[in-house]
């Protein structure tokens, strides 16, 4: 007998599945008009993927009774929604609106200091060359032009003789730090003490590379850095493939992390793309006649 109706036409195209959700650097990557992120960038497992493709459009009327003559559309928007089952700084960060890819400048910042009357004038500096790390300094003063510089972890490495010159200790190649000439006053004396902290440059390949560690920031909300998002579902033959492309996405999220007892907590995000176009900052022209991104099929 032959079956009447709608009858599937390609077992192929049957989509069953997750799309695997992939996140890389905008401005790295908005000249690429094909896919280019790989698997390494997927933020992890999910619970649930739904691509939408929004459109507002203005109709005109007229006549009477009124008849529809012109359908013109006036707003376009596409977004990608999912669920990820596993909670990472990296996963967290990008549902903050954070740029993931983003390299860390390495910081200094003063502890405090054990003094009657001593001062300091100026700024500690660092730098991105490697020599900068996590670690809390104590300078010990012998007298009050004199003194030592040890680390909580590294350990005794730079004595002192004058405060008339910049005192920058190094690891044999880079320096730790950069102490500004004459930032110490003379109102040091013996056995007084000052500390501060400085923390390592992290590119930003490794920024949230680990999964147990780092920290994320509540509060102080601003502007979502843009990213690049590349969702990949694979067709159940294990062949073709649907890349939905936003080369230049907002993270837009209110994060919900709802724990039970016996279930895996599945935490929202929600990517939107933005222009990727030529006439925009940060855009490119590849993108001119697909201004929010593209959907390949192959």
């Amino acid at each position: 007998m032959s079956r009447t109706g709608p009858v599937t036409k390609d077992t192929s195209t049957v989509a069953l599945g997750l799309a695997q959700i992939r996140v890389g650097s905008a401005p790295l990557n908005i000249a690429e008009f094909e896919a280019v992120l790989t698997a390494s960038d997927s933020i992890g497992a999910l619970a649930s993927t739904k691509f939408t493709s929004n459109v507002d459009y203005w109709k005109l009327e007229s006549g009477f009774p009124m008849l529809e003559d012109l359908t013109i559309p006036i707003r376009e928007s596409a977004m990608l929604e999912c669920e990820f089952k596993e909670i990472t700084p990296y996963n967290l960060a990008l549902a903050r609106g954070l740029d993931v890819n983003a390299s860390v400048d390495s910081t200094s910042k003063i502890v405090g200091s054990v003094t009657v009357a001593g001062g300091t004038a100026g700024v500690i500096t660092t730098d991105n060359d490697g020599g900068v790390i996590n670690d809390t300094w104590t300078v010990l003063f012998d007298s009050a032009t004199t003194g030592s510089i040890t680390g909580l972890l590294t350990g005794h490495i730079h004595d002192f003789s004058a405060l008339d010159g910049v005192i920058a200790p190094t690891d044999g190649t880079n320096a730790y730090f950069s102490l500004p000439s004459s930032f110490f006053d003379a109102n040091w004396v013996a056995d007084e003490t000052f500390v501060f902290k400085t923390t390592a440059y992290v590119a930003g390949s490794s920024a949230y590379s680990d999964n147990h560690s780092g920290s994320i920031a509540l509060g102080g909300l601003r502007a979502p850095e843009f990213i690049r998002m590349e969702a990949v579902y694979t067709y159940p033959n294990g062949i073709n493939t649907m890349v939905i492309i936003f080369p230049r996405a907002n993270c837009t999220t209110s994060v919900e992390i709802d724990l039970q007892a016996e279930d895996n907590a599945n935490v929202p995000l929600t990517f939107e793309g933005k222009r990727a176009d030529s006439e925009v900052s940060g855009g490119n022209a590849v993108w001119d006649t697909a201004t929010l991104g593209r959907i390949i099929f192959q």
